[in-house]
């Protein structure tokens, strides 16, 4: 009502008046079905209100590719005299190089989850969307990055987390998505979201030869069916350049 609009300002909502999407509605179907699943298994309720209800079926969403040009141009566009630019910077650059989701990065110990001799990152249970320890891994390239980032920090900000604010505190995903979006601006590519370094990580780790059960679980995912749905959006473009790279005729050594 207009006395709840007072402290709620649901006008300054981005979304507020447009038409609600279908993968909305599953969500909040799948939500709603966990919670009367739980109340009719516990004996609250007789009757399960969300038994029939199913799921819309939605078109499939491509993931959104981003070629060399616009992750260079990405890059370039930081100013890497600000500290959170210069932060932002080497997130963007390590979840495009691990695959790591948003969350998981920011939650990044350098103290302890940082091994630069095996280049890599563990990521604890508490941390991961799966509830499961796993492990990504790291360049040389990417090493040189964090390394150089690490000292930077140090001279400015005593935190425990990796990337920090200037505060010193965790930075939190929806503050780094609000950043992200104006450094796509700065590009001319309004919608770029995080999650496009993880895709593109997908992607090119498939192009150039990567196993899809490697991929999985790098990915952290709870299965490689989860895997094929979200990255084999490959075009004929993708496979003709897989193919080139991987013919077995030309691959074939002559004796």
């Amino acid at each position: 009502d207009d006395n709840t609009k007072k402290f709620n300002n649901p006008q300054k909502r981005q979304d507020f008046g447009k038409k609600v999407s279908l993968a909305t509605v599953n969500n909040y179907t799948r939500n709603l079905r966990v919670y009367f699943n739980y109340m009719y298994d516990n004996r609250l309720i007789k009757l399960n209100p969300m038994k029939n209800i199913k799921a819309i079926k939605t078109p499939r969403k491509v993931v959104g590719y981003m070629a060399d040009k616009d992750f260079n141009n990405l890059l370039k566009c930081f100013d890497l005299s600000k500290f959170h630019e210069y932060r932002d910077y080497v997130i963007t650059q390590l979840i495009f190089d691990t695959g790591m989701r948003l969350g998981e990065t920011l939650s990044i110990r350098d103290e302890t989850d940082i091994n630069f001799t095996d280049r890599t990152i563990f990521l604890p249970a508490e941390n991961t969307k799966g509830k499961k320890d796993r492990y990504v891994f790291f360049s040389i390239k990417m090493a040189t990055e964090l390394k150089r980032w690490l000292q930077y920090r140090d001279r400015y900000k005593d935190s425990e987390y990796c990337f920090c604010t200037i505060k010193g505190t965790k930075l939190k995903g929806s503050n780094f998505e609000k950043n992200f979006t104006k450094y796509g601006e700065r590009i001319g590519k309004r919608e770029i979201h995080p999650h496009q370094l993880r895709n593109n990580f997908a992607k090119r780790f498939l192009m150039d030869g990567g196993d899809i059960y490697a991929l999985s679980k790098i990915l952290g995912h709870s299965s490689v069916q989860v895997t094929e749905q979200a990255y084999l959006d490959l075009e004929t473009e993708d496979l003709r350049q897989m193919y080139q790279k991987h013919s077995p005729l030309m691959n074939l050594k002559r004796t």
